[in-house]
């Protein structure tokens, strides 16, 4: 008698499946415009471990983190696990790898994270990612030039197909703090709208303060026009909340300014479920797609957990999310471009921002400087910069700099582009 043959399993574990050519291909279209953007503002391609010392990635993923994570055993007995987004890793490699001499500093990423299962049907736990850190600067402006990428990138993919939702855990906090919480009771707040569960959370604020209930639970709506938000936020009568709101107010508004209102709503009611997210946090919707296709935010005290204490923010996109909401995509790849990194003594940064745009239209790459720093020829040479740009007060004159001759030049800024583009095609 032969013994039956035993038979491979078919089928793959829940939660991750394979990828055809044609998706793959669709896929890497994707990631070529996404990975162009990401190099005209001057960001670059970081790769880390798939795998983490669970004791650091816990640290992010918040107190439930045995629910979401995938452990296992290394050979020394160390426990270990596969990271659940690329914030967490970075913020480590930054720690491990940078000193603050070498920040500011930009990183992108294509990379696959991994969470666990609940066991809903459908639920996936391999998540193929693309997204961006600015690390080091603590500017509103920051915030605002991830924001700005993000919006171009999805004009580019699924215009007119998308929004993003704009809030903030710090106005969060002070709500809380208004309504005059614990930590337990910020807590379930916070639990509350993680989970969407508005019922518990109006009766919640009944019992805790019923007359201060419905202003709380109008200001946590999503809302298209800020100045029905700021009429609400001046009701509280809070110096506290008022300041917060202004800070809010100078990123949303120049967001709008630069051509992009019809892509940003208000709304403090959003909150992650990843512990480290600081002051303005995001996601991004899609029409035909029920799930967030990105979401991003500011971590400023996560670093600090791994030894440097430098803030940060950043977002992620979901490419499989991505994928299914665009009709057609076209891949560009600019093989050769021209890096410069721009200053400006004009402290008008909306201005600053779209005269960048006018260059990066050309196919070069602008970095921006937000912090008047120095020229640091030799930064600027490791970030494979090859020309430093100064704009002066009156935005009409450049001083540039050749990183690798050192040489100076006086022009005109309106002569400026003319310039660079003889520079690349020399």
């Amino acid at each position: 008698m032969f013994e039956k043959e035993n038979k491979l399993d078919e089928k793959l574990p829940a939660g991750f499946r394979d990828i055809f050519p044609t998706e793959s291909e669709e896929r890497n279209s994707i990631k070529a415009i996404i990975k162009k953007e990401f190099e005209l503002w001057g960001y670059g391609e970081i790769k880390t471990p798939v795998v983490e010392f669970t004791k650091n990635i816990s640290e992010g993923v918040g107190k439930n983190w045995k629910n979401k994570l995938i452990n296992f055993f290394d050979s020394d007995g160390s426990l270990v696990s596969l990271r659940t987004d690329m914030t967490i890793p970075i913020a480590r490699f930054t720690a491990m790898r940078m000193k603050k001499n070498q920040l500011p500093a930009r990183f992108c990423y294509f990379a696959n994270s991994f969470r666990k299962s609940t066991g809903q049907k459908g639920e996936k736990r391999e998540y193929n990612q693309a997204g961006l850190e600015f690390i080091g600067s603590s500017s509103y402006m920051c915030d605002t030039e991830t924001l700005l990428i993000l919006v171009k990138m999805l004009k580019k993919m699924i215009p007119g197909n998308f929004l993003i939702g704009l809030g903030s855990t710090e106005m969060l906090s002070l709500l809380c703090n208004w309504i005059d919480l614990a930590e337990q009771g910020k807590a379930i707040i916070k639990n509350n709208l993680i989970n969407k569960n508005y019922v518990a959370l109006g009766d919640y604020l009944e019992k805790q303060n019923p007359l201060k209930k419905e202003l709380f639970l109008k200001i946590i709506k999503p809302v298209n026009d800020l100045s029905l938000l700021e009429n609400m936020i001046n009701k509280t009568e809070s110096e506290e909340l008022i300041s917060g709101f202004s800070r809010f107010k100078k990123i949303f508004s120049i967001l709008c300014e630069a051509g992009n209102k019809e892509y940003f709503i208000a709304n403090f009611g959003i909150l992650r479920d990843f512990d480290y997210y600081t002051g303005i946090i995001y996601e991004v919707y899609s029409s035909n797609i029920n799930s967030i296709i990105g979401s991003g935010g500011r971590y400023d005290k996560l670093i600090k957990k791994f030894g440097l204490d430098v803030p940060a923010t950043g977002f992620a996109l979901d490419i499989d999310l991505l994928h299914k909401s665009i009709k057609e995509s076209t891949a560009i790849i600019n093989k050769k471009l021209l890096r410069i990194f721009l200053s400006s003594k004009n402290k008008d940064f909306l201005k600053t921002i779209k005269f960048a745009e006018i260059l990066r239209k050309e196919g070069i790459a602008v970095e921006l400087d937000y912090n008047d720093s120095a020229s640091k020829i030799n930064f600027l040479r490791d970030k494979k910069v090859d020309f430093f740009i100064i704009i002066d007060e009156t935005f009409k004159e450049v001083e540039i700099t050749d990183i690798s001759s050192e040489k100076i030049f006086i022009k005109e800024l309106k002569n400026l582009k003319d310039f660079l583009l003889n520079e690349r095609n020399a």
